[in-house]
């Protein structure tokens, strides 16, 4: 089963994109109220970039991320940093060469939006092991930060780390059949 990840480029994919991600919208696990959600969703569209994950047979959306470039508190001035809005596949299709997958393709769209881009971050449920355990191994870099928030009753770890030292990570894996 061949998986591509296509750039959110035309109104159909901006179309699907949300449609997928407000379907899927309970599975993300977001600690935040529908319209909230919608933002995050949309806000790549409008100040960044966002991506879908294709599988080739059946054809069919199994996953979709979206980023912005900068961060409110700066007031999306500081454009070398993207702040990852929302990454999602659907967990019938989780696994590390599709998750490489996602990350190659965001990491792509990135860097073709602004070469200059240094700083990746993002926040996750601070209760989601799995999540923690993965982003731990990112947090372990050097330069890297993670530091934890509390939003409403939900508590988020925030990662941050090098555009750069992710990229040279990424480009280690290659996998035949995704």
């Amino acid at each position: 089963m061949p998986f591509f990840i296509r750039p959110c480029n035309l109104e159909m994919d901006t179309t699907a994109y949300i449609q997928y991600l407000i379907k899927h919208q309970a599975d993300l696990n977001l600690p935040y109220s529908f319209a909230a959600k919608l933002s995050f969703f949309s806000s790549p569209i409008s100040m960044g970039r966002a991506v879908l994950m294709f599988e080739d047979e059946p054809y069919g959306i199994v996953g979709a991320a979206g980023f912005v470039y900068g961060t409110g508190a700066n007031d999306y001035e500081d454009r070398n940093i993207c702040h990852v809005e929302v990454a999602f596949i659907q967990e019938e299709y989780r696994s590390t060469p599709l998750f490489m997958l996602m990350l190659n393709g965001l990491l792509a769209e990135m860097k073709a939006g602004n070469p200059g881009v240094s700083r990746v971050q993002f926040w996750i449920p601070a209760y989601q092991e799995q999540l923690e355990k993965l982003c731990a191994r990112f947090a372990a870099w050097p330069c890297s930060v993670k530091s934890t928030g509390v939003s409403g009753d939900q508590h988020l770890s925030f990662y941050s780390f090098s555009f750069a030292k992710l990229e040279e990570y990424c480009s280690r894996f290659h996998f035949a059949n995704t």
